[in-house]
This record gives structure tokens, C-alpha cells and sequence, in this order.
């Protein structure tokens, strides 16, 4: 490559971070407003944007595959922990694995608990902390010592949520949550027709109870009817004439993207991934080929962009594909 291409390449990275930069801080004013208000229409209400974003990463061809133990099968979580180093969670055990790529695969694993319904893992240096469907959050201090520290914080989110998304959020300090169903805690269920996602501060230990987004399940019916999608396949368009059903749209896992702030939710049913902004815009909407994604169900990043996601074997073995951050972006 000449040294020209390398400097306009750099420049032109220097641009996206720094347009992603502002973002990021009007994403925390943001954060700041709804926290400080008790109104319950404060909420970020999806709506898409139109510019020129570009999603960074060809979803069609898989930069490499990691093949997953049999025991690791129904992987529901996934997240980076260290260099070449992953953590992860499966439905039916209270136990954290870390991988290891190397020339084979090195799994160590770590109890913490009873068995549960765990869906999903996020990482905060050395502490984990694991989602179960009902919201109630485990964190594991020291998650690979011999004297971890479990504590719980039971959440007013429950089973008829099905949280089954859950990413840390270094802007704010928090832990986003992702729920497959209902979006609301109340029992009238004043949100219904979209999908939430909610905070956990981790510096009060406590859910805060006004979804932090709510993505409009019509939305993505509208997004289809007005042809902005057209730079899309036809399979993702025949996936989107089924999205005015609750059915169609139900997040399995999310992250946040280190370098840009986007925030990536993937859902299983329907096989969608939607990259949505700081300010609840959706940016994109990819449809995921069924042969790559048997059943996707984890989703996170490498420190410098790589994206990663997860799938359960169905009946054979789970595995996790990579996906290298272009160079374009």
C-alpha cells in the first residue's frame, strides 16, 4: 500500500471517530436528561436516519469460525474478555467459560451459582456479571479466582420480559438490557408494540425503570414500505414483510461498539441484526443468511472493531464466527 492511500486512509479514520466523538456526548447529555426526570415518556424512540453511514463488515464471509465443545452447544452469551480470550454462558448452568484461541481450543470453566436460565454475560474488568431471563443480575467479582465474590440484584424486569440481551456500557457506567418480550415492567404494558432496552447503573444498583430505548416494531414495517431498504437483498425485504408481527423481532443479545459507540442488537427469530446510535436512530438493518446463523445468540467486539457472534449447534456443535472490521469504514 503507498504511503498517499495510508494517509487518506488515516485521515478518513480520524473523520469517522471524531463525527462517532460527538455522538458519544450528545448520547451522554442525553443519558443525563432522561435519568433526571421522572416523566415516563422520556425514553429514546427509534426513528431511522438517513446519511452516509456504511456498516463496516460483509456479513457474507466470515473472517474465521471457532467450532465450540459439545457441552457448549446452547450458547446464549458472549463476550470479549482479554487478548484472544472469551467469556461466555450456556442456558441451563451458573458457569462462566473462558476461551482461549490457540492452536486448539482451551476452555476453563468457573461456577458461581445454581442452575438457571442464563442468556447472556458482560464484562467490566475482572468482574463479570450474568443475565438470567427473569432480570436478575449475578455479579462475579474475581469470576476466575478461587474466591470470587457472587452477589445478586434482583430487578423489577421478570420472566414475562425474557431478558436475554445484556452489554456494559463504559459511557455511562451501566449495563444495558435487552428484552425478547414484553417491553414494559408495568402490567398494562404501555409499550407495547415496540422492543426495550433498559439501564442498569452500576453506581446505584439499580435498574432505572423508563426504557433507555424503545425500538418500534412498525418502524421496521415503515422502513420497508418506504423503500430505504432498497440497497438491501431481497431475502432481508422478505424477512421485513413479517415485522409488523410481535413475532419477528426478538433480541437475543447486543453490544456496543468500541471505536464508533453504535449499539449492535442481533435477535435469533427472524435472523436480524440492527445497528442503532447513541441517540436511538437505527443506522442499518442486516438480514442474517440461515446456513451462517443456525441460531444466533451472542454478539461483541475485540477491543480494535472486530465483531464477533455466536450460534447454538441445533443439534450439532455451537460456534462463533469472526467478522474483520473493514478498512474502508
Amino acid at each position: 500500500m503507498s504511503l498517499r492511500i495510508k494517509i487518506k486512509n488515516f485521515y478518513r479514520t480520524v473523520f469517522v471517530l471524531f463525527k462517532r466523538l460527538l455522538i458519544l456526548i450528545l448520547s451522554a447529555m442525553l443519558i443525563s436528561f432522561c435519568d433526571s426526570s421522572s416523566n415516563p415518556g422520556n425514553y429514546a424512540q427509534s426513528s431511522f436516519v438517513a446519511g452516509d453511514y456504511s456498516f463496516p463488515y460483509n456479513l457474507d464471509k466470515p473472517d474465521a469460525k471457532l467450532k465450540l465443545p459439545g457441552y457448549l452447544e446452547e450458547i446464549s452469551g458472549l463476550s470479549y474478555y482479554k487478548k484472544d480470550k472469551f467469556v461466555c454462558v450456556e442456558d441451563e448452568q451458573a458457569i462462566i467459560y473462558v476461551l482461549q484461541r490457540k492452536e486448539e481450543l482451551d476452555v476453563s470453566k468457573f461456577k458461581f451459582g445454581k442452575d438457571g436460565d442464563y442468556e447472556d454475560i458482560a464484562i467490566k474488568d475482572e468482574t463479570a456479571y450474568v443475565l438470567r431471563n427473569d432480570g436478575s443480575i449475578f455479579r462475579v467479582k474475581g469470576f476466575t479466582g478461587k474466591k470470587k465474590k457472587v452477589k445478586k440484584y434482583k430487578t423489577p424486569l421478570s420472566k414475562k420480559n425474557d431478558t436475554e440481551g445484556i452489554a456494559y456500557d463504559p459511557l455511562s457506567n451501566s449495563l444495558l438490557i435487552s428484552c425478547k418480550e414484553s417491553p414494559s415492567i408495568e402490567k398494562d404494558n404501555p409499550y407495547k408494540g415496540n422492543r426495550a432496552i433498559y439501564r442498569f447503573d452500576l453506581e446505584s444498583k439499580e435498574l432505572v425503570t423508563t426504557p433507555l430505548f424503545l425500538i418500534d416494531l412498525n418502524n421496521l414495517k415503515n422502513y420497508r414500505d418506504q423503500g430505504t431498504f432498497s440497497k438491501f437483498s431481497a431475502k432481508l425485504a422478505k424477512r421485513l414483510r413479517i415485522v409488523d408481527s410481535e413475532t419477528s423481532f426478538k433480541p437475543s443479545g447486543l453490544s456496543i461498539h468500541p471505536l464508533f459507540g453504535d449499539i449492535y442488537i442481533i435477535s435469533s427469530i427472524g435472523k436480524l441484526l440492527i445497528v442503532m446510535d447513541r441517540r436511538g436512530q437505527i443506522l442499518d438493518i442486516h438480514g442474517l443468511d440461515d446456513k451462517l446463523f443456525r441460531q444466533p445468540e451472542g454478539i461483541c467486539f475485540s477491543p480494535s472493531g472486530d465483531l464477533f457472534i455466536s450460534s447454538e449447534g441445533q443439534g450439532g456443535k455451537g460456534y462463533i464466527l469472526k467478522f474483520n472490521l473493514s478498512q474502508n469504514e
